[in-house]
């Protein structure tokens, strides 16, 4: 055994021994907390099993490219999967920054609401190592005056028509543009009631009146770039190749998958023996229950269904349960004691 396969289970047994301990004893044992640093142990492990999709794409790339690079069998499935891999983590990545640009002009605002309150609590409080509060409000009117001037540019930039003139969005985005441009007259009415005087004490309601006018302005804003991205390029990529072939693609496989089952079926109720008599009688008999054709046959039928689901079926499946559970402690102590290693002790020779 060399050194490679020691150190993986030494780290697997420590591993195991550690969250096997955490969960059988106390919260504190001798007065020693034993769970005090579990949430970061167990971000710790995470972070780990996070780096397996790193190397599941790492281990794609290599697997296909050399397939694509020497022309072996099937390469052009090889192509095909790597270039709509490639496309599709391009078009998330832009997906993802667009999202990103929006929460983050609605954090600036919200960002500014909060250092309106912060002002006047630091100030009540008594906060030493801070401006006072006059030449904060001054920078709380600056930052708000350059904000509500970008907002206002970029208000009177949108092109509202590529919603689709009279549609539901477009008159959503007229409504979302009007309640900005309330919001942005109420942020300048109540930052013009700011105290900005060297020495003069601030205001908590117009401190409040401000933070509360950017939450407003925030909301507006959030609810028309959100309902303007909608409609963005980048968004309609992305919808059409998650939508509109991916999610395709997958209800496909699934019934395709339909077919098996129905053959798997045919196979289990052909009536070749009591025990598959009995089942095949047990389904027709559910079945029938089920339908309201049933209850036209036999009223009773409805119970029946009832009776042989609660009772001999959940006890079959509470069998099946317990035997699984079983098999996967068996499982989880063959991994713990690395009994299923094989692979590294051969790979050391």
């Amino acid at each position: 055994m060399n050194f490679r396969s020691r150190l993986i289970k030494l780290v697997t047994f420590l591993g195991g021994i550690y969250f096997f301990l955490e969960f059988v004893l106390p919260g504190t044992v001798f007065g020693v907390k034993v769970d005090a640093y579990h949430d970061q142990i167990s971000n710790g492990f995470i972070t780990v099993a996070a780096m397996a999709a790193g190397l599941g794409l790492i281990n794609l790339l290599m697997q296909h490219g050399s397939r694509i690079v020497f022309r072996r069998r099937d390469w052009i499935y090889s192509l095909a999967l790597l270039t709509g891999l490639a496309v599709m983590i391009a078009v998330t990545l832009q997906d993802w920054r667009g999202t990103g640009r929006v929460a983050d002009e609605v954090a600036g605002i919200s960002r500014l609401a909060d250092f309106a309150e912060r002002i006047t609590s630091d100030h009540e409080d008594g906060t030493e190592g801070v401006l006072p509060a006059a030449a904060r409000n001054r920078a709380l009117r600056e930052a708000a005056d350059r904000l509500l001037t970008r907002i206002e540019d970029e208000s009177g930039a949108l092109d509202l028509d590529r919603l689709g003139r009279g549609s539901i969005d477009h008159t959503l985005a007229r409504g979302y543009l009007a309640d900005a441009g309330n919001g942005a007259a109420a942020v300048r009415a109540a930052v013009a009631e700011l105290a900005v005087t060297d020495g003069e004490a601030p205001d908590p309601a117009a401190n409040a009146a401000v933070a509360g006018a950017l939450r407003g302005l925030a909301e507006s804003w959030r609810n028309l770039r959100n309902l303007e991205y909608e409609h963005s390029t980048p968004k309609h990529v992305y919808r059409l190749l998650f939508e509109g072939l991916f999610v395709a693609l997958g209800s496909a496989m699934f019934s395709l998958l339909g077919f098996y089952i129905a053959a798997a079926a045919y196979r289990a109720f052909r009536v070749r023996s009591a025990e598959s008599s009995l089942m095949m009688i047990a389904a027709v008999l559910v079945m029938l229950g089920q339908i309201p054709f049933g209850v036209w046959i036999w009223s009773g039928l409805p119970d029946v269904r009832l009776w042989l689901l609660e009772v001999p079926n959940s006890a079959a499946f509470r069998a099946i349960t317990f035997g699984a559970g079983v098999a996967g402690l068996v499982m989880a102590f063959r991994m713990w004691f690395s009994i299923e290693s094989e692979s590294f002790d051969r790979e050391g020779g």
